[in-house]
């Protein structure tokens, strides 16, 4: 059987909460700011009952302000604690949002402010020609 054949199955097996859980997050992940976070299922097994139990381990989400050089603001986001720790080593949210290629991002909301942030570098580049255009005459 296949990894992805035994987590539908498993899926499938989920306790009640559990199933709310992963609708709400299904509901919200295009919101929040994912990088390699997984979501894991874990499986308890009952000796004396013989019962077997699935259930959701949720990641844990923190609503942050980071600070755009680029945009000269706060930007609030929601994510978890390795997209942080990401972030901060790869020098701060604009260079994260520059070399993270589009289908690694995984959130609509840094999309959109990967665009936000690419439009701003552009303006500031162009008003920079422009600029050194008019000193020239």
């Amino acid at each position: 059987m296949s990894e992805f054949a035994s987590a539908r199955e498993l899926l499938k097996r989920l306790i009640p909460p559990a199933k709310e859980a992963f609708a709400r997050l299904e509901a919200y992940r295009r919101n929040v700011v994912w990088a390699d976070t997984q979501i894991t299922l874990r499986v308890r097994q009952y000796p004396k009952s013989k019962d077997e139990r699935v259930s959701l381990v949720m990641p844990q989400w923190h609503k942050v302000n980071l600070y755009s050089e680029v945009l000269n603001r706060k930007v609030p986001l929601t994510m978890t604690n390795s997209t942080l720790r990401m972030i901060e080593d790869m020098g701060g949210l604009d260079s994260y949002l520059l070399k993270t290629p589009e289908s690694k991002l995984k959130s609509d909301t840094t999309s959109a402010l990967k665009w936000e942030v690419l439009t701003a570098l552009r303006r500031k580049r162009y008003l920079e020609r422009m600029a050194q255009k008019s000193v020239a005459k």
